[in-house]
């Protein structure tokens, strides 16, 4: 594993960090996901912050270690079904004592406001999270997503850490918006790494040449090969037929190689997930390879 300087503190925050947000694991699971990543080097964790089990086994297997060894984040998603989140005082002071209580961690590193609304950052809430970093409760504030408010909020000097959808999809808006935080002086984590678009055309067979027929390829089958244009192939199809490299390998290695990301947030469901993508990390992309995602990202454009 590889190290990179978290924040203006300097503290070391490992490559990959891990997500515990995989559907459907079970507290036994979560426990051996975490020692898992901690045996591969990884020192940063987030999960959501009505995700008790999950906090629960971060402070089991880090608790023999010291505490500014490791980095523990809790994300805020915005309900998805009503579209509004609670912020007022009562409501974090309430989130931040159940994460710590389960735990067992003394401080929580930072709170990850996942698609900040508009307003929400008000008075109160800024009091708030600068009690709770008073009182050594609270480290940093981020925020996370695509919402129009990010672009305001990245000028905001209650903000720390911007994390963005980062990929070889990636728009100049989220590009622009990471050379804005850099410059400001915000913490920039990644995440998304292999976005599902991609994911899903690999899914896709590719599309097969069109077939002529008639004489030597001419005449007739010809007209009809013109007429009958095949499905255009999928820009990316190349990400699964690297040797050696698989496309989730692949994606990832081409995140790592962004500077402004001190570290690149994964997902796994098992043990052997972290294994596979931990070994990246210490791996160049192959020869041609960055030309080739250059190019399907120009055509992806199209």
């Amino acid at each position: 594993m590889r190290y990179r300087s978290f924040s203006e503190s300097g503290q070391a925050i490992s490559a990959l960090s891990l997500s515990l947000d995989a559907a459907d694991l079970r507290p036994g699971d979560l426990n051996t996901l975490v020692v898992s990543a901690l045996e591969a080097g990884v020192n940063c964790y987030e999960a959501r912050v009505d995700d008790l089990d999950a906090l629960y086994a971060i402070g089991q297997a880090t608790s023999t270690l010291e505490r500014r060894m490791v980095l523990v984040g809790l994300r805020v998603p915005l309900d998805s079904d009503k579209g509004q989140r609670l912020l007022d005082r009562g409501t974090v002071i309430r989130l931040l004592q159940e994460a710590l209580r389960a735990s067992g961690l003394r401080w929580i590193d930072y709170l990850m406001i996942e698609d900040p609304q508009p307003g929400e950052f008000d008075p109160a809430f800024r009091a708030t999270i600068e009690a709770a970093r008073q009182a050594r409760r609270l480290r940093f504030v981020g925020i996370r997503g695509d919402s129009e408010a990010v672009d305001k909020l990245l000028a905001d000097a209650a903000v720390d850490i911007y994390a963005a959808p980062y990929n070889l999809r990636a728009s100049w808006i989220t590009r622009s918006r990471m050379r804005t935080a850099v410059h400001g002086g915000l913490t920039v984590l990644g995440y998304n790494y292999y976005p599902a678009e991609v994911r899903a055309s690999l899914a896709t067979p590719a599309a097969e040449a069109p077939r002529r027929s008639g004489l030597l390829g001419f005449g007739l089958g010809l007209a009809r090969s013109v007429q009958a244009q095949p499905e255009r192939p999928a820009p990316y199809h190349f990400l699964d037929r690297i040797r050696e490299w698989d496309a989730d390998q692949i994606c990832l290695a081409y995140a790592l190689t962004e500077p402004s990301l001190c570290t690149i947030q994964i997902s796994a469901d098992s043990a052997e997930t972290i294994t596979h993508l931990a070994g990246v990390v210490e791996r160049e992309l192959p020869a041609g390879v960055p030309a080739q995602i250059e190019l399907a990202r120009v055509s992806d454009l199209d």
